[in-house]
């Protein structure tokens, strides 16, 4: 049963990261919130492609601020999806010639579920997957890019 725990960015760049070993990938970087670029950064050991993560988060990292712990309301949300795909088009418009897989990394929650639906035709036309990451054990789920 669900906790309701609202997941920080970190989070999520741990539990996805955790998963991406499971498939047959050798963790490269995997930042936390404390530093900058490509949040994980992966390498599959059989087919040798490249993975590059955007992760986003359900709430804020800092527990100084008045937002940790607290779920962010769906416009916070929007906007930090929105923040997602322009980083993920970003890195397919400078790497979709190489052997590079670009994907999202989000809470797995009704809200950023409903984000991804509503982009879902954009996502897929760029080839971008996205990674779920549930709240409760951690769970993580990939919805591969349709195209």
């Amino acid at each position: 049963m669900a906790k309701n725990i609202a997941l920080t960015e970190n989070d999520v760049v741990e539990a996805v990261a955790a998963y991406l070993k499971t498939q047959g990938y050798n963790i490269e970087q995997a930042l936390t919130t404390e530093k900058r670029g490509i949040d994980i950064v992966a390498r599959h050991c059989v087919t040798d492609e490249w993975l590059f993560v955007e992760a986003k988060g359900g709430t804020s990292s800092k527990e100084k601020t008045s937002r940790f712990g607290k779920p962010f309301t769906s416009n916070q949300a929007k906007t930090h999806v929105s923040v997602a795909l322009y980083f993920a088009a970003k890195l397919y418009h400078y790497h979709s010639s190489e052997n590079v897989k670009v994907a999202l990394a989000l809470p797995g929650d009704l809200v950023h579920r409903g984000l991804i639906d509503d982009i879902r035709s954009v996502l897929d036309a760029l080839s971008i997957s996205v990674f779920f990451v549930g709240d409760d054990d951690k769970w993580v789920t990939e919805e591969p890019a349709r195209r």
